[in-house]
């Protein structure tokens, strides 16, 4: 029974993914604050100014995540939910909130380790891999719990470019700003492939009426 019951939340949920707006926004996401970092990082600013800009950097990133799920809502408000439905999430209990953040808590400091301290100088292997490896682990896990085949590709994608970059001569920083646009980028183009593909295939239920 409780299989079934996981079978359909999953399907569900999956339903978030149908169109790749949240693929594509997302993608969005990476590529505005990598290209925030790299101006921070290559413009000739004052050191006054690029203290206040890195201290902007939190402020950037709610920014971001704020529009990202306007765009998101928007996008299934006015066209996917009139071409396929609308389907309804169960409001999350305010101490199941509670545990998630801790839980992405620990995983953010764990994952901060991994690739500060842990990775490059207990395992002696580089950060770019273990900054590619776990967002392929996170992908996979989507992939797995939504079942969506697209999320695999992404996920060898990003521990592939991890590995890619890390044999090329350039300033660690510079080169991990590069993984994370790149990776956006790759979030991005699946996201648009597939909304594209999505209107290609679904039209507003009006016309399905009419055609009927």
């Amino acid at each position: 029974m409780n299989d079934k019951i996981n079978q359909i939340m999953r399907k569900t949920y999956a339903y978030w993914w149908v169109d790749g707006m949240a693929e594509l926004a997302l993608g969005l996401f990476f590529m505005v604050l990598s290209g925030f970092n790299y101006l921070i990082i290559t413009l000739p600013l004052s050191d006054a100014l690029r203290v206040i800009l890195s201290i902007a950097q939190p402020l950037v990133f709610i920014g971001c995540w704020v529009l990202y799920g306007r765009l998101v809502r928007w996008v299934k408000q006015n066209i996917t939910y009139r071409r396929t439905g609308y389907v309804a999430f169960a409001v999350r209990k305010k101490k199941n909130k509670v545990a998630r953040a801790i839980v992405g808590a620990l995983m953010g400091v764990f994952t901060a380790l991994m690739v500060t301290v842990i990775g490059p100088k207990v395992l002696k292997i580089n950060s770019l891999i273990i900054i590619g490896g776990v967002m392929a682990l996170v992908t996979l896990y989507l992939g797995y719990w939504y079942g969506i085949l697209r999320l695999y590709v992404l996920a060898a994608l990003e521990l592939g470019l991890g590995f890619w970059l890390s044999t090329w001569q350039m300033d660690g920083e510079l080169l991990s700003i590069y993984l994370m646009a790149l990776i956006g980028a790759g979030w991005f183009l699946s996201g648009l492939v597939t909304f594209i593909v999505y209107l290609l295939r679904s039209k507003p239920a009006v016309e399905e009426m009419e055609d009927v």
